[in-house]
């Protein structure tokens, strides 16, 4: 199976690594880089992973900046939007406290992956 990298920055918008697209199976990992805060991502409208969420990450913690998850075997494919809310240090997470929230999202695809060697 595959795998993809969720690249999440303060002040940058979400990288993914090779893409947003997955398959079922594929590896997903949201990472936080450079972030020295809490942050949670969560799919409002449902998720493709095994594991519903949401996913807490703290960029304080090597083993805890980063999250590793599965597309579910019977993940629907389309679209999955997912948000990210990185809380400030200084601040809670109750409704009201500073935090940036950005927004990705995966695409689950039923199709083979292609194999740009062969042709």
């Amino acid at each position: 199976m595959g795998s993809i990298t969720i690249h999440i920055r303060r002040d940058e918008d979400i990288r993914y690594t090779p893409g947003p697209l997955v398959w079922r199976g594929d590896a997903v990992t949201f990472k936080l880089e450079d972030v020295p805060y809490a942050a949670e991502v969560r799919f409002p409208d449902g998720t493709c992973l095994s594991i519903p969420g949401p996913y807490e990450l703290d960029g304080n913690s090597l083993l805890l900046s980063s999250s590793l998850q599965t597309v579910a075997s019977n993940a629907a494919p389309g679209p999955y939007p997912f948000t990210v809310t990185i809380f400030d240090g200084a601040t809670s997470r109750k409704v009201g406290g500073q935090h940036e929230v950005k927004k990705g999202g995966i695409d689950v695809s039923t199709e083979p992956p292609t194999d740009p060697d062969k042709k």
